[in-house]
């Protein structure tokens, strides 16, 4: 069983959704897709202050291939990714001060890379 050091769910938009950090990898789900990003492939972690209105609510997909877990609009965190179809993958969790400490010292353990703010 992999270890958990982070974990969020909601039921915010009436269908389920949660927000994991693995040990090497982030996990979002929002009924019903599923989207598993290695840590290894984390280029840039950001801060994002808001949602832009035009995004919509739940799961969605802009054609400059940015994935949005919009649960709502308010401060968020961009995952800029190195590889693979999806380059940026927004995640709109409860605390994402929390959520990007977390995963910065999960890029520090897990690898070399660069660590973002």
């Amino acid at each position: 069983m992999e270890r958990i050091f982070y974990e969020e769910k909601s039921y915010r938009l009436l269908l389920p959704s949660y927000f994991k950090i693995y040990e090497d990898k982030v996990e979002a789900y929002f009924w019903p897709y599923r989207h598993v990003t290695p840590i290894s492939d984390i280029k840039k972690i950001s801060l994002v202050e808001r949602i832009p209105w035009y995004v919509g609510w739940g799961l969605r997909i802009l054609p400059n291939r940015t994935l949005y877990f919009a649960i709502h609009h308010g401060r968020s965190v961009e995952l800029e990714r190195k590889s693979g179809y999806w380059k940026k993958i927004v995640l709109s969790v409860k605390d994402p001060e929390k959520f990007i400490s977390i995963l910065n010292e999960r890029l520090k353990k897990g690898s070399r890379l660069t660590v973002f703010n």
